[in-house]
């Protein structure tokens, strides 16, 4: 018998009288199988060996926790020798025997051919050696001497395992890549790769091995999110509905499959989605068809405009016929969730308008062109953090986000507010129940064809959001990732050292308080008078503003001056017309300011520039605002009047309904009346005695009148009974006693202002002087005065000589005091009251001889005051130059500009009885 007889007879080894069929779903190494037996519909688990056979072991491709391992020689080929020939196929097998540890080694056959054995095949081409046990048992057995011939064979030709070639050897082992996912996504995108489906980490999620790189990685799939796992009331993973199903589907289909792989994105934690074809069916579609998944718009956008159609169609269809999720019984809330941006949602897909507000977060306002509506728009996929207020109790934490919160809100402000944008919806997140929190859109905002979110990421001053697998998520995150990882290799903003980040704190002079008016004075030196570059905060009403002064680092309330805007009470109207007038062209606007004085509820008053125009004419020229400058602020008045004409004779908002002939009879009237009213005032304070000298500018007089007389005869009754009078038991500070004078030895009403040092200090409020006196005195010298006497108006009155101010220096302003005290005191004069201010009466004094403003001018004792802006100015220029030419009192030295002089403040003001001494000016 020859040698091929031989072989030919004993080539068929034991044979079990029943073989076991079933298909290999996975072949793990080069003699190592899973098999599903055909008669059981349960997933295959059992891991089944090849008998006889040794095969090199392949590599771990590594964790988080173990590294990865090299392949052994030929490794890699010994597996893929063995998966070409089984994988997906029928076969039928035979247990051969059972180790101890109950794993089965088994002859296995395809059933296209049963005469060789995928054992025997293994041997022959050489991806396997014979396994020799020590026993040597096997040795007797024909099959087994069969495979020892076919090994001698493969030997001598060198084949497989068995190739002595150095360099053959080196090239069989796989290299073991380091690169990260996303430069492996740079390098790979857009390409079709040929891999090999190495594990099911679950039905949308896979490790695959790339070849000829053999590039390993996961990728899941682009378009599609299947069942998952969640965790039950006891902290244990339970399967969801159809979770099982869809793994067992790609199980049997894709396991140790051939693919075609094209990577499509990534996201933040580096994870790569892409298209997974087998034999040339797109898995997620076969997926999505058969009700074992949703379609997921955010990684289905990255795929071709024809792929995303039939992803949807896929999933339509499923729906239709109610197929797994989309039974209406079992419809999961993953389902829903990821399609409820498609649901008919109010919310509009696209917003073209203009940015009118930059809010906290990063939320954005846009002014919709077609409806003129409002929509706060947050931006998709990016977290802006939260500027928050400054604590006493904070960490360096804290400080580093609300510092870069303002820069963030900065960033986007001086970029977009008042520019033209186009916001997209990108996705709406479901509402959740857990939180209380509503379903809530995000979009995209585009300016021009740049996304806002990619310059604000890449600048460090937003982080991304780290969204789930399935959720949805920005179109452009791939980009956005790009644009992350830029800001933290250049450490830019929130991935800079927290220790040098600068701290951000503000001044608040803004807030409705008590003290508003006290903080407001106190900073008002450090910026009256000069112009500062500001940010409008917010637009209270159309001429009342928040405006934030970053040079100052203070926020402050600022009220146009010069004209007055409807109020809502008088016109709501009108008012609210106003306010978005101004709020259009203000809100969150670089401008500039000029702070001219704070009013008495701690608003700063002063003009408001933008564009180089003063925002005040711009109300006055649309018509939202009137002329009121009753303190003379308007340096332009003329400007402002030509505009309130135009605005008046276009008819325009307040004077829609302006009627020219009858303003003009209003304006007779009004002057008829105030005309009438000054009369029956010059009568009244036509004529007065001076009574106190408060300073070179002020002067205490007392009106020679009627009532007058009256309030003198009232006051008679302080002499009389004073022995009945009670006396005051515990002083006060604010209190109106009756007090006996020691200059006349009279009783006067007077105010107790100050009490320290063992000393109490009075007001005699009906001679505008002052006295002091020991404590120990106030049994006799203070008594208590009757209510009527207490409310009674003052006898003298505080007046400022009009266009007058106090000379700076000491030496003339002694003089100027002197001389007023000897000439002016118990003077008769005559008294025009030039105006108001503030409650107090600026008044031009005069007697037989003329003007005493003018006198003193004429003098030298005073300078001109000019920031008044009163009528009286000019006058009083003239008589400043003759004191100029004469260089007498403050001009002694020349002519110095004294409108740089400050105020001297009040000293111990000189009335009867006060300090004679210096020497006075001469009189007329």
């Amino acid at each position: 018998m020859t040698d091929t007889q031989t072989t030919t007879n004993v080539q068929s080894q034991i044979q079990p009288q029943v073989p076991t069929f079933g298909i290999v779903r996975a072949v793990n190494s080069g003699d190592s199988l899973v098999i599903q037996d055909l008669k059981s519909a349960d997933p295959p688990k059992v891991e089944y060996s090849l008998s006889h056979l040794t095969v090199p072991r392949l590599g771990y491709h590594g964790s988080n926790d173990k590294p990865p391992t090299k392949d052994l020689p030929f490794a890699w080929e010994s597996r893929e020798f063995l998966r070409s020939k089984c994988i997906g196929k029928k076969v039928q097998f035979f247990t051969d025997y059972t180790a101890p540890t109950g794993k089965k080694f088994i002859s296995v056959y395809l059933v296209d051919d049963l005469e060789n054995s995928l054992n025997k095949q293994m041997i022959e081409a050489g991806w396997a050696s014979l396994y020799r046990s020590t026993t040597g048992k096997e040795n007797k057995k024909p099959e087994y001497l069969n495979l020892i011939q076919l090994e001698s064979e493969a030997i001598s030709k060198e084949l497989g395992i068995h190739n002595k070639n150095p360099i053959a050897i080196n090239n069989s082992i796989r290299p073991i890549h380091t690169i990260n996912s996303f430069d492996l996504f740079n390098k790979l995108k857009g390409k079709t790769l040929t891999a090999v489906v190495e594990q099911i980490r679950n039905a949308a999620s896979y490790r695959v091995t790339i070849t000829p790189s053999f590039h390993t990685f996961l990728v899941q799939l682009s378009g599609v999110q299947c069942p998952g796992y969640k965790k039950d009331n006891n902290n244990q993973m339970q399967p969801e509905p159809f979770a099982l199903d869809a793994e067992l589907f790609i199980s049997k289909n894709l396991l140790h499959r051939d693919v075609k792989l094209t990577l499509d994105t990534f996201d933040k934690q580096g994870n790569l989605f892409g298209t997974v074809k087998c034999a040339e069916r797109d898995v997620a579609c076969e997926l999505l068809k058969n009700g074992l998944g949703t379609y997921v718009p955010w990684s289905g956008a990255t795929r071709s405009a024809p792929d995303q159609m039939l992803l949807k169609q896929s999933e339509e269809t499923a729906k239709g016929q109610g197929l797994r999720v989309w039974n209406q019984a079992t419809t999961n809330s993953s389902g829903s969730a990821s399609n409820s941006s498609s649901s008919n949602e109010p919310y509009p897909k696209e917003i073209d308008g203009k940015v009118v507000d930059i809010g906290n977060n990063g939320t954005i306002g846009v002014l919709s062109d077609e409806n003129k509506k409002e929509y706060k728009v947050t931006l998709a996929s990016i977290r802006v953090p939260m500027f928050t207020r400054p604590s006493d109790k904070e960490d360096k934490d804290s400080k580093f986000e609300r510092y870069y919160a303002y820069e963030a809100k900065e960033w986007l402000r001086k970029r977009l507010i008042g520019q033209k944008v186009v916001a997209k919806l990108e996705f709406i997140r479901p509402a959740i129940a857990a939180s209380n929190l509503p379903e809530k859109p995000y979009y995209s905002v585009f300016l021009g064809k740049g996304n806002v979110s990619l310059g604000l990421v890449e600048a460090g001053l937003a982080r991304l959001t780290e969204h789930k697998g399935a959720d949805n998520r920005a179109i452009d995150y791939e980009a956005l990732i790009t644009a992350e990882n830029k800001a933290k290799k250049k450490h830019a903003g929130l991935y800079s050292n927290k220790d040098s980040a600068p701290s951000f704190n503000v001044n608040d002079v803004s807030s409705d308080d008590k003290n508003l008016k006290a903080k407001a004075q106190k900073i008002l030196p450090h910026i009256r008078g000069i112009v500062l570059p500001a940010v409008v905060d917010y637009v209270f009403s159309a001429q009342r503003v928040k405006l934030f002064i970053e040079k100052e680092s203070c926020m402050i309330n600022l009220t146009m001056s010069g004209i007055r805007a409807p109020r809502r009470e008088e016109n709501e109207e009108l008012s609210n017309q106003a306010l978005g007038f101004s709020r259009e062209h203000l809100h969150q606007h670089d401008v500039h300011i000029q702070i001219e004085d704070v009013d008495k509820g701690g608003n700063f008053i002063g003009t408001l520039i933008i564009g180089n125009k003063s925002f005040a004419l711009s109300l006055v020229e649309m018509g939202f605002a009137s002329i009121y400058d009753p303190m003379n602020r308007l340096n332009d008045f003329e400007r402002f009047e030509d505009a309130e004409n135009k605005a008046k004779a276009s008819r325009l908002n307040i004077w829609k309904n302006y009627d020219p002939e009858e303003e003009q009879r209003v304006a007779k009237q009004k002057a008829a009346a105030e005309e009438e009213k000054k009369q029956q005032q010059k009568t009244e304070t036509g004529e007065a005695l001076i009574r106190a000298i408060v300073s070179p500018s002020e002067v205490y007089i007392q009106f020679v009148n009627n009532k007058t007389k009256d309030i003198e005869s009232q006051l008679a009754s302080l002499e009389i009974n004073n022995e009945e009078s009670t006396i005051v038991a515990m002083p006060k500070v604010g209190d109106v006693v009756k007090f006996k004078s020691e200059h006349d030895n009279k009783w006067h009403r007077s105010k107790i202002t100050s009490i320290a040092d063992g000393k109490i200090q009075v007001s005699l409020v009906d001679l505008g002087e002052r006295e002091s006196f020991p404590q120990s005195q106030s049994s006799t010298r203070i008594r208590n005065i009757n209510h009527k006497l207490q409310t009674l108006p003052t006898l003298v009155t505080l007046v400022k000589l009009a266009s007058c101010k106090n000379p700076s220096n000491d030496d003339i302003y002694n003089d100027a005091m002197d001389f007023m005290e000897k000439e002016l005191l118990d003077l008769k004069v005559g008294v025009d009251i030039v105006r108001e201010i503030e409650g107090t009466q600026h008044v031009l004094l005069s007697d037989k001889s003329g003007s005493i403003n003018g006198e003193l001018v004429r003098n030298g004792l005073v300078n001109v005051d000019r920031s008044t802006k009163l009528p009286s100015v000019q006058q009083l220029q003239d008589e400043e130059q003759k004191a100029k030419s004469k260089r007498i009192g403050v001009w002694r030295f020349g002519d110095i500009d004294s409108d740089d002089d400050d105020d001297k403040p009040r000293s111990n003001f000189k009335g009867k009885g006060g300090n004679k001494g210096g020497k006075p000016a001469p009189k007329k």
